[in-house]
């Protein structure tokens, strides 16, 4: 490419750059706790600031964190990695889904309802 063409195309990006562009982060991660029976899930949401990504940092009760994306759903909101975790929220109410020996989901948490965070 000839020397003058590199400098209009190098010229062109740095013009285009200086554009407003709102620079990506992240927002949210406040902590929600959910009660299980006796047992508790610490759940984080957190979502892109373009809002083009939501996902929930998780804490189960034996001590695993997941981190999830926010994935399609026909009613509530679900979180999943699609290989271990589906974590289902709808309101103040939620479950978590894990895969059994077969691979076959079954329902690991149930019945769990947000609690208030000391």
């Amino acid at each position: 490419m000839p020397k003058r063409l590199i400098i209009i195309a190098l010229t062109g990006l740095l013009l285009t750059g200086g554009c407003a562009r709102a620079e990506l982060g992240v927002k949210g991660g406040e902590l929600v706790t959910y009660a299980c029976g006796d047992q508790r899930i610490e759940a984080r949401y957190y979502s892109l600031t373009d809002d083009s990504l939501n996902f929930v940092k998780l804490r189960l009760p034996d001590g695993r964190n997941f981190t999830l994306p926010q994935t399609v759903s026909a009613s509530g909101v679900r979180y999943t990695d699609e290989l271990e975790l589906v974590w289902w929220t709808k309101g103040d109410e939620a479950f978590a889904e894990m895969r059994d020996a077969s691979g076959a989901w079954q329902v690991k948490y149930a019945d769990c309802r947000q609690i208030e965070n000391p």
